[in-house]
């Protein structure tokens, strides 16, 4: 990682200037004849690329440095050759369980990888800096500022603290209960320049309720048009072990109190009774292949929820295999400020 790579190793090499944010491998499961529907939040036009020109940008993971460029391409690109026949793997069996625990080790890192390297993780970086020179204006940032410019030293610092710390950064993914989310209905399944997305249920007041670690968060990552890869906190599973027997035992009791009572039981309270057992069995059917078989269908409902989560989180950018992108524009009318996507606020 020390060693600066010139923009021409050779007369033959050229330095990859275009960078993806996303791995092309995963885009190509979203292309239709060779091309991926791509949908711009800020200009709300629609438009088709080649994955090799989608969801990323010129010199992303390049740092000039002097004369010469540090570039971060190959890291990424080993990753994404020992992750890719992995997640083809996953698509083409729609199950983990074959996989070992090097296969697993891998996929977890691939995970956090991608989480590090999007567009709007750089720019949550870029903000925080701006926030502390605003703060202390004569704090020291750039070591050598005749040799980098800022934009670059701080590019520079954030893939290497990502590279440096991968392992570490990737130990809370680890407890996780993994899962795939498979289609089973005709909705489109969104990806965008921001795929790896999160959703808490639970609030912890001013400190946020989104990160990797926090208790509760789930973690949704689309590697195809068909399959989510997903990940549970342990507490949210042992919180829905416990709903479901709350549920349970509210059922027993209305049943009891309403036959024990001098009137008795009505038919329409039957059949309350019968909607609440059947919700309960349907929780604990879904519950079971969520955590013996890992792996549950994405319904119109699920496919909504895990869209709006795309479209949120997405820095600009939100693609899919067709130009379906309705639930785009209806969004992005109600909620303008989606079209900024999720920043980190700096207090």
């Amino acid at each position: 990682m020390r060693r600066r790579n010139r923009e021409r190793r050779n007369s033959n090499e050229a330095l990859p200037r275009f960078n993806h944010s996303v791995p092309e491998f995963i885009l190509n499961r979203f292309a239709v004849s060779g091309k991926i529907c791509v949908f711009d939040k800020h200009t709300l036009k629609a438009f088709r690329l080649p994955p090799r020109r989608a969801m990323g940008e010129r010199d992303f993971h390049n740092v000039r440095f002097d004369e010469a460029v540090v570039s971060f391409e190959n890291h990424f690109t080993y990753l994404e050759n020992l992750a890719a026949p992995i997640i083809a793997e996953i698509i083409r069996e729609k199950t983990l369980d074959r996989l070992n625990p090097m296969d697993i080790a891998t996929l977890n890192t691939f995970v956090i990888l991608q989480l590090s390297r999007s567009k709007s993780r750089r720019a949550d970086q870029a903000a925080i800096t701006t926030e502390i020179r605003r703060r202390w204006p004569d704090v020291e940032i750039n070591p050598a500022p005749d040799r980098i410019e800022d934009a670059e030293f701080e590019k520079l610092s954030s893939l290497k603290i990502t590279f440096d710390n991968l392992e570490e950064l990737t130990r809370p993914l680890v407890t996780k209960h993994s899962f795939l989310m498979v289609r089973n209905c005709q909705d489109d399944v969104y990806i965008s320049d921001n795929p790896v997305v999160m959703h808490n249920p639970r609030t912890f007041g001013p400190y946020g309720n989104i990160g990797i670690a926090v208790p509760g968060i789930e973690i949704y990552f689309p590697l195809s048009p068909e399959v989510v890869l997903a990940y549970f906190c342990p507490s949210s599973m042992k919180h829905v072990e416990e709903e479901q027997t709350q549920a349970e035992k509210e059922a027993s009791m209305f049943f009891t109190t309403r036959v024990l009572s001098p009137k008795g039981i009505s038919r329409s309270e039957i059949h309350h009774l019968d909607q609440m057992q059947a919700e309960i069995r349907r929780s604990k059917d879904y519950y079971r292949l969520l955590k013996q078989h890992r792996v549950v269908p994405i319904d119109s409902e699920n496919i909504l929820f895990l869209n709006s989560l795309q479209v949120r989180g997405s820095h600009r950018f939100v693609a899919a295999a067709r130009s379906n992108f309705s639930f785009v524009k209806k969004a992005l009318s109600e909620r303008p400020h989606w079209k900024e996507g999720v920043r980190i606020k700096v207090n």
